[in-house]
């Protein structure tokens, strides 16, 4: 799983200084961090996997209101559509603060990544072969 982080360079550099501080830099097993400059990129990387974590920052994302329909000089030249993300499921979340961040992180990584026990969690060497038998018999299923 993948995090790409879209907006001004001091929203970029708040949502790094998050994902530090929480360690999902770790959490993220074969992802990456990028940070996306230009719109145009944006876009290609939703067309491709919407299933990726996408952090836009909110003064980027235009809706449909009033503001686009008659004050379009007040639309960011680089600001991408609701309605675009709304069509690929890049669903907006409203965060009170900074560690309902992390906490959704954590959850999406969980829920992307199967979840692997911790080895404290094995406390014989029993159950070290019942868990290579069960990551056995998954990947024959899949």
């Amino acid at each position: 799983m993948n995090i790409y982080i879209y907006g001004s360079s001091a929203f970029k550099k708040k949502i790094h200084y998050i994902l530090d501080r929480g360690n999902i830099r770790f959490k993220i097993d074969d992802g990456k961090v990028e940070d996306i400059v230009l719109l145009g990129m944006l876009k290609d990387l939703i067309e491709k996997d919407p299933h990726q974590i996408f952090l836009i920052e909110q003064a980027k994302i235009i809706e449909n209101d009033f503001v686009k329909k008659y004050l379009k000089f007040l639309i960011p030249k680089d600001g991408i559509e609701k309605e675009f993300l709304d069509k690929y499921g890049v669903g907006d979340i409203s965060l009170r603060d900074y560690t309902d961040l992390i906490i959704y992180l954590e959850r999406r990584i969980e829920s992307a990544v199967k979840i692997r026990p911790k080895a404290e969690e094995i406390n014989s060497i029993d159950e070290i072969f019942e868990v290579f038998e069960d990551t056995q018999s998954n990947e024959k299923s899949d």
